[in-house]
């Protein structure tokens, strides 16, 4: 019974190593499976965050283009304002000169008139210098032409300034009004590509956002595996330990079976010598023809090795 209880015994270890290999074998199987899943998700998670920084990096880039763009509308605005101010008035005081001109009451004729009777006074004076023999009467009525025409002229000189002022005025009205035509072209072209490049920056940013928000589920999942395969391994090295212990003790047991069995097996055939001993030599005690067969003779040489050496020697004393 003890026997058949210890082989019982070693086959339960045997079943139990057995099973531990599979179990060993199917943690292997899924240690490999989770790190090439927890690999993919570090390879991804790493890309993703490129992904990101890249978007991120361009991102702030574009960002220093629009805030120098928005610098320069800012800028350009203002000039905008100071001239548009500065426009309105000039055409305030433009405005102003042509009441004046209105209430003075000239026409353009008078004014195409300034230049005759500038040359009749010129004519006058000069008569008037260079008439040595003029008589007092005659020297008088001129003078008082050359004083009648020059007040005449005063009134039509002063609208003439004003006429020059007005159209100076409106110069620089139209040069305002030019700059301001152009610098809206510009205005607007800023504008467009303050939103040209904000459209572009969001686009990138909710782009880089949305890969770094993936890189960081994967970089939890990665976070998840590899606390798995930290338990798994941990598993893993209990059940190669309990492995390694199971084996170790079916090695020794399997070891002193072979041994008892060995030695039981040696008994049974000293046994069975020597009861085929037993018979060969009481069949030579019973028979003084000692004829043994090969078999026999090998048998008691087994039993005896000098066994020939006596059996001579006693054939010789008879």
């Amino acid at each position: 019974m003890a026997k058949a209880f210890e082989t019982q015994d070693l086959r339960t270890l045997k079943d139990e190593i057995i099973q531990l290999r599979n179990q060993k074998s199917q943690l292997l199987s899924q240690l490999r499976k989770l790190e090439r899943e927890r690999n993919q998700h570090r390879t991804e998670r790493d890309e993703l965050n490129k992904v990101a920084s890249e978007n991120f990096a361009q991102v702030r880039e574009l960002k220093d283009l629009r805030d120098k763009n928005n610098q320069s509308i800012q800028e350009l605005k203002m000039v905008r304002r100071s001239v548009l101010e500065e426009m309105k008035g000039l055409i305030e005081k433009a405005q102003s000169v042509q009441e004046e001109i209105k209430s003075m009451d000239i026409d353009d004729n008078e004014i195409r008139q300034s230049k005759s009777i500038r040359k009749r006074i010129d004519r006058l004076d000069w008569k008037i210098q260079t008439t040595p023999s003029m008589g007092i009467v005659e020297e008088r009525q001129l003078t008082e032409q050359v004083n009648s025409l020059m007040e005449q002229l005063g009134e039509i000189s002063v609208s003439e300034e004003k006429l020059k002022a007005r159209k100076e005025l409106n110069r620089e009205i139209n040069n305002l009004r030019g700059f301001l035509d152009h610098s809206w072209k510009d205005f607007s072209e800023l504008v467009e590509k303050s939103q040209k490049l904000h459209q572009q920056l969001t686009e990138l940013y909710e782009a880089g956002k949305r890969a770094k928000d993936e890189a960081d589920r994967r970089h939890k999942e990665f976070v998840e595996k590899a606390d798995e395969i930290r338990g798994l391994r941990e598993e893993f090295r209990g059940l190669n330990k309990t492995l390694r212990e199971k084996s170790s003790i079916l090695r020794e047991q399997s070891r002193i079976q072979k041994e008892r069995i060995q030695i039981e097996r040696d008994r049974a055939t000293s046994e069975i010598l020597e009861a085929q001993s037993a018979r060969i030599r009481e069949k030579l005690s019973h028979t003084k023809k000692k004829t043994l067969s090969i078999e026999e003779m090998r048998i008691m040489m087994t039993q005896n090795p000098d066994f020939l050496e006596t059996s001579s020697t006693n054939d010789e004393e008879e």
